[in-house]
This record gives structure tokens, sequence and C-alpha cells, in this order.
């Protein structure tokens, strides 16, 4: 009973420490000087009875209303202000002239159509602002006019169709502004010409249609810039060439058919772009600078044929490309990925690609994964994949393999590489000749390779099938193992004269005869001497 007494003491010591104030019945205190209320109704915030030394105030879910001008009324120590997921209005003008001292404003998620031009000007020391998921169509030039100090402005998700050149004259702090989500058709010059600080740029999700020369020529400290889902049908020349530090660029999901020459030429920084879905025809020759630290490039969903050679020559550092779901790309040429000494995954499925040239992957060193799934690939080089020492997975399913003599070099790497073949996906087949076979199931025989004048190579030991004889025609075609030296069929047309060889055959055998007689010549004298020999020796 004792220790519980003292626990419980301790514990009203510690809220009467954190909390200083009598805290209203309908919220929560517990943090020091802060107090969290939900529900009721937006018009009586100042019947809540807040205490006026409160530093942070959170209200979420009131119910629908204006937020009155008295609402914070003597709040002058306040320093955040949280007003997030409720159903306001309207706010009244002055609503916030006395929070002097406040820092981060939220009013996102609620149904704001219009703010008062005033509305923030006493809000000096402010440095977060939040404005997003309202309903404001339009912004009041003046109405960020004295918020100096601010670094985050947040207008994305509101139904804004466009902003006043001068709206962010004042905000030379800003370091984020965000106003993705909106129906911006085009940004007027000089917007964001004061902007020197600005980092990170948030413009997708909109309508805009170009991005005129000079817009960005401010932004020399920007890292991030994100301009995808858009209708941009052109860039400027030079519209990036002064965001030296820009890190992260997206241009995906917007209608561009060309780029400018040398767009990325200065980008030096850049770790990340995005170029997919995008009705791109073609790239130019000279399109990036010196990336060394670009580590992903996506080429995916466009309407390119081809690439230029040496296309990413400058990329040096780049770790993973993507050129899938192009269905126009039929071709690559050898030099294509030149230059990529550092990539690793390279993705080229679902695209139109026939063929393959032998050295397109040379001196991908660092290659680990390639796909190729969903191409209209008949047959590939056998070395294609040669030299390639980091090389796990290759993807080759769903592409109309023709499965004859031409795949023989390419079935023989399969052969020596069975665990590079993905497991993951639909393995290759074969179309048209032994219709749905592996490929790694096919045999020598399943090829059809026709006999040549040549020596089979070492590394096969096929069953020779009969050649086609024209008529009139001798041939001789092995129909089985034999040595290769005595299966040389002799062709119409190589019965030369023979004569010569004939008269040398003919005087051969004469000499052979003549040779013989004197040998048995000599031999009829021997066995006569002898005969005479062993009579004398009788005799005596």
């Amino acid at each position: 009973m004792l220790r519980a007494a003292l626990l419980c003491a301790v514990l009203a010591l510690l809220r009467a420490q954190l909390v200083s104030f009598p805290c209203p019945p309908a919220c929560s205190c517990f943090v020091r000087d802060a107090a969290q209320c939900s529900g009721g109704d937006v018009e009586r915030i100042a019947a809540l009875g807040l205490p006026t030394n409160l530093t942070v105030i959170m209200l979420y879910r009131m119910d629908r209303g204006t937020l009155r001008s008295d609402s914070f009324r003597g709040m002058t120590v306040l320093q955040r202000l949280l007003l997030a997921d409720s159903h306001i209005s309207a706010v009244a003008p002055g609503a916030f002239n006395d929070l002097i001292n406040l820092k981060t404003l939220r009013l996102s998620r609620n149904q704001i159509p219009d703010l008062p031009g005033s509305l923030f000007d006493q809000l000096v020391l402010l440095e977060q602002l939040f404005l997003s998921h309202n309903k404001l169509t339009r912004i009041d030039q003046n109405l960020f006019r004295n918020l100096v100090n601010l670094q985050h402005l947040l207008l994305n998700n509101n139904q804004l169709v466009s902003l006043p050149a001068g709206l962010f004259a004042h905000l030379g702090n800003l370091r984020v502004l965000d106003v993705s989500g909106n129906n911006l058709t085009h940004l007027p010059q000089g917007l964001l010409g004061a902007q020197a600080k600005l980092e990170r740029l948030v413009l997708h999700s909109n309508q805009l249609v170009s991005l005129d020369a000079g817009l960005l020529r401010s932004l020399r400290a920007l890292a991030e810039l994100r301009l995808d889902r858009n209708r941009l049908h052109s860039l400027a020349p030079g519209a990036f060439d002064q965001l030296r530090d820009l890190s992260i660029l997206t241009l995906s999901r917007n209608q561009l058919r060309s780029l400018p020459s040398a767009l990325f030429l200065h980008l030096h920084n850049l770790t990340f772009l995005a170029l997919d879905e995008n009705p791109l025809e073609e790239l130019p020759g000279v399109l990036f600078g010196e990336m060394a630290g670009l580590r992903g490039l996506w080429l995916n969903r466009t309407e390119l044929r081809t690439l230029p050679d040496a296309a990413f020559r400058n990329l040096s550092g780049l770790r993973a490309l993507g050129l899938t779901l192009n269905p126009r790309l039929g071709a690559l040429p050898e030099g294509a990925f030149r230059g990529l000494g550092q990539l690793r995954q390279l993705s080229l499925s679902h695209n139109a690609l026939r063929a393959l040239p032998r050295g397109l992957f040379r001196d991908l060193r660092s290659l680990e994964q390639v796909r190729l799934e969903h191409n209209l690939l008949q047959t590939l080089p056998g070395d294609v994949f040669e030299d390639l020492p980091g090389l796990a997975e290759v993807l080759l399913g769903h592409n109309p393999w023709r499965c004859d003599c031409d795949l023989r070099p390419f079935l023989a790497w399969l052969r020596q590489h069975p665990g590079l073949v993905g497991r993951a996906e639909e393995p290759p087949r074969c179309q048209g000749r032994r219709p749905g076979l592996l490929l790694q199931a096919l045999s020598d025989g399943d090829l059809g390779c026709p006999s040549t004048g040549g020596p089979p190579p070492h590394s096969l030991a096929p069953t020779w099938p009969a050649l086609p004889v024209a008529r009139d025609r001798p041939a001789w075609v092995p129909t089985s193992a034999e040595p290769w030296a005595r299966a040389q069929p002799v062709a119409e047309g190589q019965g030369q004269d023979h004569r010569l060889f004939w008269s040398l055959y003919i005087l051969l055998l004469a000499a052979q005869a003549v040779i013989t007689g004197v040998i048995v010549f000599a031999m009829m004298k021997l066995c006569r001497l002898f005969r005479k020999l062993i009579r004398e020796r009788a005799l005596v």
C-alpha cells in the first residue's frame, strides 16, 4: 500500500511538472505547454479555454465552419499551430494576428477555397507553412509578402490554375517549395527569381506544357527537381544549365518527343534521372555530360527505334539502366552501352528487339542481370555474353526462338552456363520447329543442321543426316559416325583426266614384274649351284 501511494505521488508530481496549466476538458495535455484537442466546433475554438501561454496547439477533426478572428487571441508565445484534418471552410482576416512567434502553421487537409491577402502579415518568424490538400483555386499576390524567414511552403494538391509572377518575391530563404497536384499550365517568367537558396522544387502532377528558358536560372542551390506527370511537349535548350548542384531530376510521364542536344551536359552531380513514359522518338548524339555520380536512368515506355552509338559514354558510374516497354525499339548499335563499366542491371525486356550485335555487352564487366524477355529474338551470337565475370542472371523467356542450326553456338553457351538463365520467369522455348521445347532440352539432332564439307566441331558428335541428291548427280553422304576422311562425296565436274596416274600405275606394275622375274631367275640359278655342290661333295 505504501509503495503504491508513493508511486501515485511521484506520478502526480511529474504530471504537475509536465503540465503547468489547467488542461481544458475536451483536450489532452501530456506535454509541457502543449495541448491536443479533437472534435468540437471550429467556430468555438475560443470557448475551449486554452491557456494563452501554450507553445504548441494541435486541433484535429473539427466540425465544418469558419476559423474566427478571435480563435487564438493573446497567444503571443505560440510557436506551432496544427489545424489539420478538419473541415475548415474559411479563415477570417486577422485570425493569426497575435501569433507573432509562430514558426510552424499547418492548415493542410481542410476545405479552404481562398485565403485573405493579409492573413499572414504578422507571422514574420514563420518557417513552415502547410496549405496542402485544400480547395485553393487562387492565391493573392501579397499573401506571403512578410514571410521573409519561411523555409518550407507546401501548396500541393489544391486546384490552382495559375500563380502570380511576384508571389514568391519575398521568400529569399525558401528551401522547399511544393506546388504539385494542381492544374497549373504555365509558370510565369520571374516566378522563382528570388529563390537562390531553394533546394527542392516539386512541380509534378500539373498540366504544364512548356518550361521557359531562364525560369530556373536563379536556382543555383537546387538539388531536386520533379517535373513528372505533366504535359510538357518541349524543353528550352539550356533549361538546366545553371542547376550545377542538381541531384534528382524526374521528367517522366510527359509528352516529350525530342530533347535538345546537350540538355544535361552541365548536370555533373546528378544521381537519378527519369525520362520514362514519354513519346521520345530519338535521342540526340550528345545528351549527357560527365555524370560519374548518376546511379539510375530510366527510358521505359518511349517510342525510341534505336539508340545513338555510345549514347551513355559519360555515365561511367551508372548502376541501373531501364529500357523496357518500348514497342518500336527493334535494333541497337554495337556500341550502345560503351562506357558503362559499372553497370549492374540492364533491362531490355518488352521491346521489339530481333537481334543483338555480337559486342553489345562488351566491357560491361560489372553486369549482374540482363533482362531480354518479351522481345522478338530468334537467335543470339554464341559469345554475346562472354567476358562478363559478374553475370548472375539472364532472362530470355517469351521470345520466338527459331531452334535451327543458327542457334547452335548460343545453345552451346547455354549448356556451359545452365545456372544463368532465370528460373523465376517462363523459361525460353522454341517456336516454329520443335514448338514448346525448352532451349535447355534441345539436342544437336533437334536443330536439323545439314552436313558440310569440313570436319564437325570437336564439341559436337552428331549423326550426319543424308543430304538431298540432285538428279543425275552422284553423291555420297555418310549415314554413320565413320571417320570423316571416308565420307567425301564425289561431285560432278571433278572427273579430270587421270591418264598420267594410270601410266604411272602400269609402269609401277611392270617394274614390279621385272623385279619379281629377276628374283625368280636368281633363285633358280642358286638352286642349281647348290645341287652341283652337293653332288661334288658326295663323290668325294
